[in-house]
């Protein structure tokens, strides 16, 4: 069994970048704001977020999520594609080997894993307005997925729009119809936006605390 498919849906369950329905725009947000070349210094550092206990890392041009936990299942939750054999799991397909440790009938695998969240470039890019960063990424040809994020006191939130109080909200703002559905799209002046944060947008959150140089 391969380690990756042992966290996967842990993976995606605790993924600040997941969304049910897409919420989208059809250009970066803000508008008529010049692209960051690269993430602020005040901003970059490592962070731990109070919900799994993972670490979000921020460097110049890069936002990763670092995974490192003790993963336990059950021995007969194995399929038929792997075999235990001692302390290691055989992936049967692959012969991918994963070292664990028993404590009764569970089994015990450590997991590092490390999810690349955000790069700069072509098709990631980041704006600054009113104190806030803006995440935005290409979801298709004509559409940009926007996250925002605020630094406070040391606290990092990054919050999305996924909500249907979002929803209603952006629609109200942008005098969109009433009839959209997923996957949503919405075209919004600067204005809008700045209407649409003052209102509470972005009201999907995950919260992270920075972590000291010396804790590193």
């Amino acid at each position: 069994m391969k380690r990756l498919k042992l966290i996967s849906t842990f993976i995606i369950l605790t993924s600040l970048f997941a969304c049910e329905a897409p919420v989208t725009f059809n250009e970066p947000q803000p508008t008529d704001t010049d692209n960051l070349p690269k993430f602020s210094k005040r901003l970059q550092g490592q962070y731990l977020s109070l919900a799994d206990s993972s670490t979000l890392s921020i460097s110049d041009k890069l936002i990763q999520r670092i995974y490192d936990f003790d993963y336990k299942i059950h021995a007969n939750q194995l399929d038929s594609a792997s075999r235990l054999s001692g302390d290691t799991i055989i992936d049967l397909k692959t012969n991918e080997k994963t070292v664990i440790k028993r404590d009764g009938d569970s089994l015990i695998t450590h997991v590092h894993y490390i999810d690349t969240l955000f790069q700069i470039d072509y098709d990631n890019v980041v704006r600054k307005f009113k104190g806030y960063y803006f995440l935005n990424t290409r979801y298709d040809k004509t559409s940009w997925e926007v996250k925002k994020i605020q630094l406070t006191k040391g606290q990092l939130v990054i919050s999305s729009i996924s909500t249907k109080l979002d929803i209603d909200n952006l629609k109200e703002i942008t005098e969109t119809q009433t009839d959209t559905i997923p996957p949503y799209k919405f075209t919004a002046t600067k204005k809008q936006f700045k209407e649409f944060i003052k209102n509470d947008g972005f009201s999907d959150s995950e919260i992270f605390v920075r972590q000291k140089k010396n804790g590193l």
